[in-house]
């Protein structure tokens, strides 16, 4: 028997590395094992608002100071962990057609505000992964590489874990191998088939040499956006479904030439081909839209294609007797790479799972009741995340429709972080941790808990079932959630979300700021009123943070 730990974690990525940052700065005797070792290729490399913040509130919260220091900002962590992560100002969605060039006119992008933490980031996964890791080991984790799970048996007392020729002992094991899915795997806890609508599939890569859609040559002309397609996140979307570009080399400094490609599809439209291989269908597939074509007509694969079956995972129980499963990967479930919220969500289960966590060891109380909250975590962003993403795939038959359902994301998105950060500024002052995100009922969407938003997602999600079974016309579908977002009283008009010639929401700009703020003075809801106040703090140059006090 191997020395005693008060928690083991499986797996060495993000998540691992932040939980076990988190517990080790505590005082909690922490090992990490996983089966590889780093730098390694991770998914999860797009980050939302969403994903910082709760880093700064987990900072706040836990006192890890790298967290603050390091790793509460894209622009931080470009300088302070590696010059290898790329820059993201906008979310980019261009519309195709098969075998026709892209019409400029058919585009959406929702423009990231540069306020306080700066623009959003392209993480380059294996320096972050690694980071973290070297966090948790600096503050006392033990890391034991290739060092693949193959049992784990809980008593009474505790967790013996083994692996290869080695046992452990912990009082609690946490499951962060996202896609090994050791716990899941072990315990059986997978549903077969999963319990979700959405059905794709997804294969990937990362390339050099990809031109910057921004520049091509195109018969029609390139869509116009707010910002250049290729300093954010650019979506290439067509029916049936949709390709990534996530560059790392489009800010200045980067040393890092590579840009992350994925093709995610609907199976029930696309299903997996069996006699070609994927860079075989790669190539038929830019062969079909003549306007991606060009954007990679040059690109090179660094690494071999990884190519998926389904891609949509759900299992029976995520917490058990001295167990909980983390969000990451397919470790609790997962959906799809769209809108890039597994990370955010990640960061959420982290925050609740390790305030439960460390009263538990101080309490020495596993009950699997004081992890409940993290279930509902769990299980309200995978069914919430399965309507959106559900109803996306379905909008992308028709870029009227997709016009529309992107403002409902949009929506609540930009509410969401404005709730996110109005609680890190409170929080800030008080450490009132009645204050936390964790204190309220689990959103599922990051606005979803607020009454108004989640009514009109549901009512535009069944509309767009209507859509899907074809009883619905997607121009008739598209009015109504436009007429929707029209009349949600909760909605900033400033922002322009309910134009639909307002292709290119920017709520940052100089203009759209002023009336927003008017609005809030004049005709804001109560709550939107309040959840804004401090906003003009907000708008202040960002700047660097300053270092966490030792301790919590």
């Amino acid at each position: 028997m191997n020395d005693q730990f008060d928690v083991a974690i499986l797996g060495a990525g993000f998540e691992g590395g932040v939980l076990a940052s988190i517990l080790a700065y505590n005082g909690a005797k922490v090992l990490i094992a996983d089966a590889g070792v780093h730098p390694r290729f991770a998914l999860g490399e797009s980050t939302v608002r969403h994903t910082f913040r709760m880093m700064k509130i987990m900072a706040e919260r836990f006192g890890v100071p790298e967290f603050r220091e390091k790793f509460s900002s894209g622009e931080i962590i470009h300088k302070e962990v590696a010059s290898t992560f790329g820059v993201k100002k906008n979310f980019g969605f261009v519309y195709h057609r098969e075998g026709q060039h892209g019409r400029p006119d058919e585009a959406t992008q929702l423009v990231i505000p540069p306020y306080r933490e700066g623009y959003e980031a392209h993480l380059f996964r294996q320096d972050t992964d690694a980071f973290l890791t070297h966090t948790a080991i600096h503050h006392g984790a033990t890391v034991k590489y290739r060092t693949p799970i193959t049992g784990v048996d809980i008593d009474k007392d505790g967790v013996t874990l083994r692996a290869n020729n080695e046992t452990f002992r912990a009082r609690f094991v946490a499951d962060a191998s996202g896609g090994g899915a050791v716990l899941p795997r072990l315990f059986q806890l997978r549903d077969n088939p999963p319990r979700l609508n959405l059905q794709t599939r997804c294969l990937f890569t990362h390339m050099i040499d990809v031109k910057p859609y921004d520049d091509l040559n195109l018969p029609n002309g390139v869509p116009q956006g707010r910002r250049r397609w290729y300093e954010g996140t650019c979506h290439h979307l067509f029916d049936g479904g949709w390709l990534w570009v996530i560059p790392f080399n489009n800010r200045p400094g980067s040393t890092n030439p590579l840009v992350s490609v994925g093709l995610s599809f609907d199976i029930r439209k696309f299903p997996k081909p069996t006699d070609i291989t994927p860079d075989q269908e790669w190539r038929r597939f830019l062969d079909r839209f003549p306007s991606i074509y060009e954007q990679f007509k040059d690109a090179k694969v660094v690494r071999d294609w990884v190519s998926s079956d389904r891609l949509q995972t759900s299992v029976k129980q995520t917490h058990g007797e001295r167990w909980a499963l983390m969000a990451g990967g397919s470790g609790a479930g997962f959906l799809d790479a769209l809108f890039s919220r597994g990370l955010a969500t990640s960061t959420e289960v982290i925050n609740s799972l390790a305030a439960r966590l460390l009263q538990a060891l101080k309490e020495n109380d596993f009950s699997p009741e004081r992890f409940d909250y993290v279930a509902q975590i769990h299980e309200n962003n995978l069914r919430h995340n399965d309507m959106l993403v559900s109803a996306s795939y379905t909008a992308f038959r028709d870029f009227d429709l997709w016009n529309a359902w992107f403002r409902v994301w949009a929506l609540g998105v930009g509410l969401g972080d404005l709730r996110l950060a109005s609680i890190y500024r409170r929080y800030k002052q008080s450490h009132d941790d009645s204050i936390l995100p964790d204190s309220e009922p689990p959103m599922g969407l990051f606005f979803s808990n607020h009454e108004g938003f989640k009514q009109l997602f549901y009512d535009g999600v069944e509309k767009m079932k209507g859509v899907e079974g074809g009883v619905v016309p997607p121009k008739e579908a598209a009015a109504y959630v436009f007429n929707l977002i029209r009349n949600a009283k909760f909605n900033p008009p400033g922002n322009g979300l309910a134009d639909p010639n307002n292709r290119y929401l920017d709520p940052g700009a100089p203009l759209s700021t002023a009336k927003t703020l008017f609005w809030l003075i004049t005709n804001a809801p109560p709550e939107i009123r309040k959840m804004s106040l401090g906003v003009l703090a907000d708008l202040k140059p960002k700047h660097r943070a300053v270092p966490a006090a030792t301790g919590v």
